[in-house]
């Protein structure tokens, strides 16, 4: 609601006083509103509980999500653009502008309590996508800045600054929509962070009875992470006492790694390079595939 309005008033009084640099700001601004209302959204969904036609859940909307917030900034970032040039070009004068020039510090103002109150929140729910949206809403305080510097050199004589002032926050809009695309695809495509990875080996290696760790695998599905590794255990071992460890490394996982969810452990007899030998030619990279 707070960023809905400042971009409201920037947007309006951008129309009355015709400056590129608040147009800009307020273009960005409005990207930020709809970044927000999607990650409510998906925040929402996720919360529903698993059926049979989605049984992990609908933890993937938060993924999704960041691709409909992705087509939002690349469109305010063209939108903010086209009408820099187009002041650039014809030279138009501003016209209240003190009035621009208290819409851009307006704008600064609420970015930097939304960056606050996101913040704070975020660490709160131990949000990691809330606290880096809070962080984005501080760069965007620095941003107004700029809008407001711009259209203070028009006011003082210069009118080409406004429309630069614009061009400058349609290149900040761009960088945005870079470090988005690569955030979305990453998450989209199962990145997974070998420091993380790293962890997970550790702890699981470090339970008694573990010979072996052979795999690790890890992916985010919105705030939540699944991990999947395999372990070797001495051939001799019961069932009961295996599973036992397996549920002792996966308790040890759940307490070090910050937002793990499901840990599946598949545990294999150690030494015993015949025990996958049936269903060898199934998996990925084997001679049928």
């Amino acid at each position: 609601m707070g960023l809905a309005l400042v971009s409201a008033t920037e947007l309006v009084i951008s129309a009355l006083s015709g400056s590129a640099a608040v147009l800009a700001d307020g273009l960005h601004n409005l990207g930020d509103v709809f970044t927000t209302v999607a990650l409510a959204g998906a925040f929402l969904l996720s919360n529903r509980a698993p059926t049979r036609r989605f049984p992990y859940g609908y933890h993937r909307g938060e993924d999704l999500a960041g691709v409909v917030v992705l087509l939002l900034i690349v469109g305010s970032a063209i939108a903010s653009g086209v009408t820099s040039v187009e002041h650039l070009l014809h030279r138009s004068s501003l016209s209240h502008p003190e009035v621009a020039l208290a819409a851009a510090l307006v704008g600064f103002a609420g970015n930097e309590t939304v960056a606050r109150y996101k913040t704070v929140m975020g660490r709160r729910l131990r949000s990691l996508s809330l606290i880096a949206d809070g962080q984005h809403s501080r760069i965007d305080g620095l941003a107004s800045l700029g809008a407001a510097a711009g259209v203070a050199g028009a006011w003082a004589g210069v009118p080409q600054l406004d429309p630069i002032a614009g061009l400058l926050l349609t290149a900040v809009i761009g960088v945005v929509a870079f470090d988005t695309a690569r955030n979305v695809t990453a998450r989209l495509l199962d990145e997974a962070d070998a420091s993380l990875l790293a962890t997970i080996e550790e702890v699981a290696a470090a339970a008694p009875g573990v010979i072996e760790v052979s795999e690790v695998r890890a992916r985010w599905t919105g705030r939540r992470m699944r991990a999947e590794l395999v372990l070797a255990v001495a051939p001799d071992e019961t069932v009961s006492r295996a599973h036992a460890l397996g549920e002792q490394v996966r308790h040890e996982l759940f307490h070090r790694v910050e937002g793990l969810v499901e840990v599946v452990v598949h545990l294999d007899p150690a030494g015993d390079a015949a025990a996958h030998q049936a269903v060898r030619h199934h998996e990925a990279g084997g001679p049928d595939h």
